[in-house]
C-alpha cells in the first residue's frame, strides 16, 4: 500500500541531519520560512548550520591567537533561536556608532562577539574586579540585560599568593513580554590574564 508521506514526517527526516540546535527550535525556524518547498528549507537548514560552524571556529581562532599584553580577551556566542530584532542599548561598553549597529542582534542569528578589556594587576596586589560591563538588548517592551565581569582575587600564604579568578557571567529578561535567555561559560584559560568565552542563547 502506497502512503504519501506527510509534511511532519519529511521535516523530522531533514532536521534529524542537523543538530545546531533543539527539534523544537528547529521546527520553529522552518515554520518562520513560511514555505512548503522542501529544498528551500533544506537550504535554509544546512546554511544556519554551516553560519553555527563559522562561528565556532572563529571563537577558536580567537582563543587561540595572540593578545596584546595587558588584555584579557572576553568572547560571546550569541544565538537567537527567536524571530525578534534586538538593538544594543545601554551599556557601559563605550561602543563607537559602527561597533553598536554590528552588535545588533538579527532574528535566528547566530554571531561571534570579541572584547579585549585591560588586564592590570601589580605584583602583591590585593584582590580586585580587572573588569565589570553590561550591556542591555532590545528595549522595555523585549529585551534582556546581560552583565559581565573578571574578578581576581588574592590569598596570600607563606612562599606565593593564590589567585583565583571569578568571572560573572548572568543575563536576564527585563521586558514586558518575557523572552527566555540562558548563558554559560564555554571556554577559559586557567592562567593569568583569565580569558574565558560565554554563549548567550535566547528562545
Amino acid at each position: 500500500e502506497n502512503t504519501q508521506p506527510t509534511s511532519s514526517s519529511i521535516y523530522e527526516n531533514l532536521l534529524s541531519q542537523f543538530n545546531y540546535a533543539p527539534l523544537t527550535i528547529l521546527y520553529e525556524y522552518i515554520k518562520s520560512l513560511d514555505t512548503q518547498d522542501y529544498t528551500q528549507v533544506l537550504k535554509a537548514l544546512m546554511e544556519k548550520a554551516r553560519q553555527n560552524d563559522d562561528v565556532n571556529r572563529q571563537l577558536q581562532t580567537w582563543e587561540q591567537e595572540s593578545v596584546r599584553p595587558n588584555r584579557s580577551r572576553f568572547l560571546v556566542k550569541l544565538i537567537n533561536h527567536t524571530e525578534q530584532a534586538l538593538e544594543v542599548g545601554e551599556n557601559n561598553l563605550n561602543l563607537s556608532t559602527n561597533e553598536q549597529a554590528f552588535m545588533n542582534i538579527l532574528p535566528w542569528d547566530i554571531q561571534a562577539l570579541k572584547f579585549d578589556f585591560f588586564y592590570s594587576r601589580p605584583l602583591g596586589s590585593r584582590s580586585q574586579d580587572i573588569f565589570k560591563r553590561f550591556i542591555i538588548f532590545g528595549d522595555q517592551a523585549l529585551g534582556f540585560r546581560f552583565d559581565f565581569g573578571l574578578r581576581v582575587n588574592t590569598s596570600f600564604g607563606v612562599i606565593s599568593p593564590t589567585l583565583t579568578p571569578v568571572r560573572t557571567n548572568k543575563v536576564a529578561s527585563i521586558g514586558t513580554t518575557a523572552i527566555k535567555c540562558v548563558t554559560r561559560i564555554i571556554h577559559s584559560s586557567n592562567e593569568e590574564p583569565y580569558g574565558f568565552t560565554v554563549e548567550i542563547t535566547l528562545s
